[in-house]
């Protein structure tokens, strides 16, 4: 089994294994404490290694920053994209987050993971907050919650969450700005009008 971090990052940021879940389950990935907690040991792995991502995503920080075993990082890294490139049938907004997926890959270093894990973030972060909105379009921006025998009006939660996804978006943005101005221009054309004269 591989070593990993998270038990640290989950210290560092106070936060359970409870928060986690919690976490997790707005991405509508059910899983009990006691499954991470045995990951956190290494004890077990998810089948699916996209877990990985899933937590690193919720807990706001960096792949490398859980899993530091670099054959291991690399192995979920090449299982997602193996899983990604098999998906069929796929919906507009999928479509859609391909393409970006796709102009975010054109400016990394593919031999770089850390690059790579940061266009996988920045697309699942894509996706979080496309989700995060409908579920405000659906319920409202305001919302009632139960307070003892009362009902009182409160700000959705998820707009809070919107909030933080938005600022780690800006974040990533910044890193891939600075990919789009180092880039020459024209890398992807080249100028063929000298063979053509």
């Amino acid at each position: 089994m591989v070593n990993n971090k998270l038990k640290k990052v989950l210290d560092d940021k106070k936060l359970s294994f409870s928060d986690l879940k919690k976490l997790l389950e707005t991405k509508e990935i059910k899983i009990n404490n006691s499954q991470l907690s045995l990951y956190s040991r290494g004890k077990r792995n998810p089948k699916n290694k996209k877990m990985w991502i899933d937590i690193a995503e919720v807990l706001q920080v960096d792949l490398q920053e859980i899993i530091t075993d670099i054959n291991y990082y690399l192995s979920i890294m090449n299982e997602i994209s193996e899983n990604s490139t098999e998906k069929k049938d796929k919906t507009e907004n999928e479509k859609t987050n391909d393409s970006l997926f796709q102009e975010l890959l054109s400016l990394v270093d593919k031999n770089s993971p850390s690059e790579l894990e940061k266009v996988y973030r920045y697309c699942s972060l894509v996706s979080n907050f496309e989700n995060l909105s409908k579920a405000i379009d659906k319920a409202g921006v305001m919302i009632l919650v139960s307070s003892g025998e009362n009902e009182i009006k409160k700000p959705h939660p998820a707009i809070a969450e919107k909030v933080k996804v938005n600022a780690a978006l800006i974040k990533l943005d910044e890193f891939f700005e600075e990919k789009r101005t180092s880039k020459p221009k024209n890398s992807v054309e080249k100028d063929w009008s000298k063979f053509t004269k």
